[in-house]
């Protein structure tokens, strides 16, 4: 009775990878932000970017942001909508605001790759507790993140043959590439909300009077850019976790059925 309600526990865990592995949310939310940014609003080149729609589409004709107005709009002699015209300074900073509220688009990318990697993390402890208990894990469980909760020694079937360690030295290291990957991304989002940051507090405390005032315009281009391409790279390395999470998927399902 005890093997079987721990063995269908183990079996919950490939369904959890799954959900881990094929979500789709953290996607749009970095989909939503890199728009925010896009060269298309914020009138720098970035058509070397698949992502950017094409010339002419809706929100992107002539450097057009979906508000219809460009940062260059006439009036301001280069500097980012017209520092001073309609709408002014405090419009662009709002812009760049929205991508930072608490429901914006980067805290939720962000928290959302954090929940994932704890519930992948939650179902890897399951799948090796479960596993140890019912002696189907080869060499320490130690090693794999297992073992007994009070410091007990776990039940573990010690088989030295190589077929037999193979799928758990493959799952152990997809999670550790998982964890790797996840801590990218959550890396790249945090550069990516520091440079919004910045940019957003150029913004607000832009002097009009300034005689560089459209050198303040240039960097907070450049520091939309940067966030954009740290967006980017969040978004492959969100990739690059569900991948090995697929994997590690199929691998568990091998180590469950040759139980």
């Amino acid at each position: 009775m005890e093997a079987r309600r721990l063995m269908d526990l183990a079996r919950a865990v490939p369904e959890t990878l799954l959900l881990v592995g094929t979500t789709e949310k953290v996607f749009a939310s970095i989909k939503a932000a890199r728009e925010l940014l896009g060269g298309h609003t914020w009138s720098y080149d970035d058509a070397d970017d698949p992502d950017s729609p094409p010339s002419g589409s809706a929100g992107g004709g002539g450097g057009r942001g979906d508000s219809g107005v460009s940062p260059n709009t006439a009036g301001g002699g280069g500097s980012l909508a017209g520092l001073g015209c309609n709408p002014g300074p405090d419009f662009w900073a709002d812009l760049l605001a929205t991508a930072l509220a608490p429901d914006g688009p980067l805290p939720e990318a962000y928290c959302e790759i954090t929940r994932l990697v704890s519930l992948h993390g939650e179902a890897g402890r399951v799948l090796v507790l479960c596993a140890a208990r019912l002696g189907i894990q080869p060499g320490d469980a130690h090693n794999l993140g297992g073992g007994e909760p009070d410091g007990g020694a776990a039940r573990v079937d010690l088989r030295p043959d190589d077929e037999a360690q193979a799928p758990w030295r493959r799952w152990k290291d997809l999670r550790e590439a998982v964890v790797r990957h996840a801590h990218d991304a959550l890396l790249a989002l945090s550069s990516a909300a520091s440079a919004v940051a910045a940019a957003e507090d150029f913004m607000r405390w832009r002097y009009a009077g300034s005689p560089r005032r459209n050198e303040w315009v240039s960097a907070v281009r450049e520091l939309v850019r940067d966030a954009r391409r740290s967006l980017g790279e969040a978004r492959d390395s969100v990739k690059l976790m569900r991948d090995a999470v697929v994997c590690q998927y199929f691998e568990t399902w091998m180590i469950l059925n040759r139980a």
